[in-house]
């Protein structure tokens, strides 16, 4: 008797482990919303986020368990001024067209405590209570401006009770009493602060890796299979921020780009099928013919699964590949910034990256893990 309850236990020990094992590779949510001043002098700044927004989701995407990304953005100045205003998404793709409308077409007003009141109160945050929720407040004037019910000390506190951060950068010089505002919305939301370069700081080295990068990111694009009302449009945006990441940043850009598409925060299952195939309430055979690609309207179920199936596996060889290149292009800029003694202490992206590794790393998240 005594032998035959051990090997119950045993059995139900073992039955056990896989189902905490699955619990626990359950991907977290990390929901980032930048808010960012859109007064003349920052024109810069502006320019370095378009340029590096993509290595900045690189660094997101290694955290683990994997999460699911979703990023807002906010262009602000006053609070009389027209907002640039777009709700978080997980459709990086659509982010980066939103980033690419940023303009310095504001005047000099930055009114901080007004924004971080709209990003906390109308962004649609995760209700998840395990996510990371991150405000980045960006700015090159005194934090304390606007009217007596939105100036910081009384917005920034509503934010950590929802149990959002708020980070606070200070861009341009040195000025002690413009740096102690910042430092106090920083602190008023247990956010970390940093002073970056008005330039925006950004360090660009082009590497022999992105070129062949390029070429795996045309492959990469031929492994989807857009289906449905949003299908064309989906695989448009897709091709069109490929060409604007090149355009503002050159093939570097376009080079973190592939990175990040191969990663897994990059999902498109809204309109693509192979990406759609992961979620488990989705069933090929629940797709309609006329919502299939035309080339497999014509194909048999079986057909039709085995297409989507060789899609899947190609892609997952191709994002292997751009992944290995990748590592190789890191220690290759790595030794560069090294051997040159160029420093990114005053970039803007080493900042965010900086501050959510050691954001997501309090929540609970590995950090630093390929």
């Amino acid at each position: 008797m005594k032998r035959q309850m051990m090997a119950t236990f045993v059995l139900s020990l073992a039955a056990a482990i896989p189902a905490r094992a699955e619990e626990k590779a359950k991907p977290g949510q990390v929901d980032v919303v930048f808010c960012i001043d859109r007064s003349g002098s920052m024109d810069q700044v502006i320019d370095t986020a378009k340029q590096k927004i993509w290595a900045i989701v690189n660094d997101i995407a290694k955290v683990r368990p994997t999460p699911v990304l979703r990023i807002g953005l906010i262009g602000y100045g006053s609070a009389n001024n027209d907002y640039r205003f777009f709700q978080l998404t997980d459709d990086l793709d659509g982010v980066y067209a939103n980033l690419m409308t940023f303009k310095t077409d504001m005047g000099g007003d930055e009114w901080v405590g007004a924004v971080v009141k709209k990003a906390t109160t109308e962004m649609k945050w995760s209700a998840n209570k395990e996510a990371l929720r991150m405000i980045f407040t960006v700015g090159n004037e005194t934090a304390m401006q606007g009217s007596e019910d939105l100036l910081y000390p009384k917005t920034v506190p509503e934010a950590i009770k929802a149990d959002i951060v708020v980070n606070a950068i200070y861009c341009g010089r040195p000025n002690a009493d413009e740096e102690r505002t910042w430092r106090e919305v920083a602190k008023l939301a247990d956010g970390s602060y940093t002073t970056i370069d008005i330039s925006g700081g950004a360090i660009t080295i082009a590497t022999p890796m992105d070129e062949e990068m390029a070429k795996l990111n045309e492959a990469l694009n031929k492994t989807y299979v857009a289906y449905g009302r949003r299908g064309k449009d989906g695989q448009k945006a897709q091709e069109e921020q490929d060409k604007n990441s090149t355009d503002n940043g050159g093939a570097s850009n376009g080079a973190q780009r592939a990175e990040a598409k191969s990663s897994g925060v990059y999902n498109n299952s809204s309109w693509d099928m192979v990406d759609a195939c992961k979620g488990k309430d989705f069933r090929i055979e629940d797709v309609k013919d006329e919502d299939l690609p035309e080339n497999m309207r014509k194909m048999t179920m079986d057909e039709r699964k085995a297409h989507i199936a060789a899609m899947k596996a190609e892609r997952e060889k191709i994002q292997k590949e751009v992944q290995a290149k990748a590592v190789e292009r890191q220690k290759y800029i790595d030794a560069e910034i090294k051997s040159k003694g160029l420093t990114q202490d005053k970039a803007f992206d080493e900042a965010v990256r900086r501050m959510v590794r050691e954001q997501a790393e309090k929540k609970g998240f590995e950090v630093g893990k390929e």
